[in-house]
């Protein structure tokens, strides 16, 4: 039995071990005193094969006070700092010189690419962003169309104080209401490039208007701002480099094929006279790789559910089951052709943005295995069957539009 003297040192030693515990989970604590928390990333080509950063990073005594003047002194919600270097991680040790914290990437929304750089590869630019434990990967990654990275990220933007937080809600913005643009993030970008069996595309952004103005804290004090920020498509990749974008007809036709749309619009056009606009309120995708004679085939199923949100028709009668059923025709019609034209265009880029080779591995895993390093050219070959159903559901509180009987009162 254990006697009173070696309990004693027992209770000593767990007493002791106890209260060491709590210290360890502080040995890398953070102080946000201490940190310059970088809210947006932006990457360009430099000179020779240098690459140069941008961070956007907060203003956390501007942002706190809600944008008030002071002294009538206005300050910026966020300031960017420029450098460059043969690796990103030398880029952002660089930065260090221009700034009294140390850059936190934590919390960053999105990574911009400048479109001189992707079309030089993308490849180099994601390994410390992987290898890093500090940087979350669920943040997204865009193409500055027609720009540099580091101008797109000086823009103020009126609505949000960070312009990164801007431009991340409106891709999720457009991928929810519209479907022209959807979110790659740079998980799921990098899984696309190591699965081996899906070329990746991510969202396109463009500066609309003065560049140089759009800089300036007077651009969020009008009405009419001199510089914003726009998406305009989807940006298409062919191993790891840019090769071309997509309308937004052809990227939400992209989206549509990858099962990413949640909503959107469709103009239905009626008797050539004017639209009646259709809301997809749900929508769901299937996609098969199928086999005939040793050859093989896609085939695309759309199942989606909408509503009539508006008629500038007149005669138009919703109470006719007939009018329904052509009204969804139209639809799945417009729906269907856009489908194809994003296949026709990756068809001419050969690259597979869509994952067909992942759905042909599926079918069959032996031919993927046979002809895997020969999958640009079948590809660019490969049969696409495209079915759609759309179950029109609710015409809104009216049968009619009064649109037709005003229009037919004028004319007469």
């Amino acid at each position: 039995m254990m006697n009173n003297v070696m309990r004693k040192k027992m209770f000593v030693c767990i007493w002791i071990l106890l209260h060491f515990i709590p210290l360890g989970g502080c040995w890398d604590i953070k102080y946000l005193d201490d940190l310059s928390t970088v809210i947006a990333m932006g990457m360009d080509t430099s000179e020779g094969q240098d690459i140069q950063l941008t961070v956007q990073v907060v203003n956390p005594a501007e942002v706190s006070s809600g944008g008030s003047k002071s002294s009538g002194v206005s300050s910026s919600s966020v300031t960017t700092y420029s450098e460059t270097g043969r690796t990103v991680f030398e880029a952002i040790r660089k930065i260090a010189n221009k700034t009294s914290r140390r850059l936190y990437f934590a919390h960053n929304q999105v990574l911009v690419i400048g479109e001189d750089l992707a079309r030089e590869g993308v490849t180099p630019l994601f390994d410390l962003i992987e290898r890093d434990p500090e940087v979350r990967t669920d943040f997204y990654v865009l193409v500055a169309k027609g720009a540099k990275a580091s101008d797109l990220l000086k823009i103020k933007t009126p609505i949000e104080k960070l312009p990164g937080t801007e431009m991340r809600e409106s891709v999720e913005n457009a991928e929810q209401i519209l479907g022209t643009s959807y979110r790659m993030s740079i998980k799921e970008m990098i899984a696309n490039i190591n699965s081996g069996k899906k070329e990746i595309s991510m969202g396109s952004i463009e500066i609309i208007g003065d560049i140089k103005k759009g800089g300036n804290n007077k651009n969020v004090e009008k009405i009419n701002p001199s510089a914003s920020l726009k998406l305009n498509g989807m940006a298409v990749f062919k191993n790891q480099t840019l090769v071309d974008f997509l309308d937004p007809k052809e990227s939400r036709g992209s989206a549509w094929i990858q099962d990413k749309v949640k909503s959107t619009v469709i103009n239905v056009s009626c008797k050539k006279e004017s639209d009646i606009a259709v809301e997809v309120v749900h929508s769901t995708t299937s996609m098969k790789g199928k086999f005939q004679q040793g050859q093989p085939s896609i085939v695309i199923h759309v199942k989606q559910e909408a509503n009539i949100a508006e008629i500038l028709c007149s005669d138009m009668d919703l109470t006719d089951k007939e009018t329904f059923a052509q009204i969804g025709k139209e639809t799945e019609a417009q729906i269907k052709k856009e489908m194809l034209d994003a296949v026709k265009k990756a068809k001419k880029l050969k690259t597979d943005i869509f994952g067909f080779a992942d759905a042909v591995y599926k079918a069959n895993p032996a031919y993927w295995k046979k002809n895997m390093n020969n999958w640009a050219y079948i590809f660019s070959k490969i049969p696409v069957h495209i079915e759609v159903d759309t179950e029109i559901r609710r015409e809104g509180l009216r049968y009619k539009s009064y649109f037709g009987n005003d229009r037919r009162e004028k004319k007469e």
